[in-house]
């Protein structure tokens, strides 16, 4: 085997690893922080909800529409 054919093969699994499981990871735990922050403490506390969490869910509903369409 030599380095090109097992650089490609690295190449290719890091690229798996990356659209299969981390933008997955990404999105719900953006998701989890933005349902806390804007639904769970702000109910508890009686205060507004942050606005720069409401970006992070829908930067995180951006994101899962993203690795839908790069899933193979």
């Amino acid at each position: 085997m030599s380095i090109m054919t097992r650089a490609m093969r690295a190449q290719e699994v890091a690229l798996c690893v990356v659209r299969k499981w981390w933008r997955p990871a990404t999105c719900i735990g953006i998701a989890g922080g933005a349902l806390v922050n804007l639904v769970i403490i702000p109910l508890k506390t009686w205060t507004v909800p942050d606005m720069a969490a409401a970006a992070a869910a829908a930067f995180a509903v951006r994101e899962w529409g993203k690795a839908k369409g790069t899933a193979e």
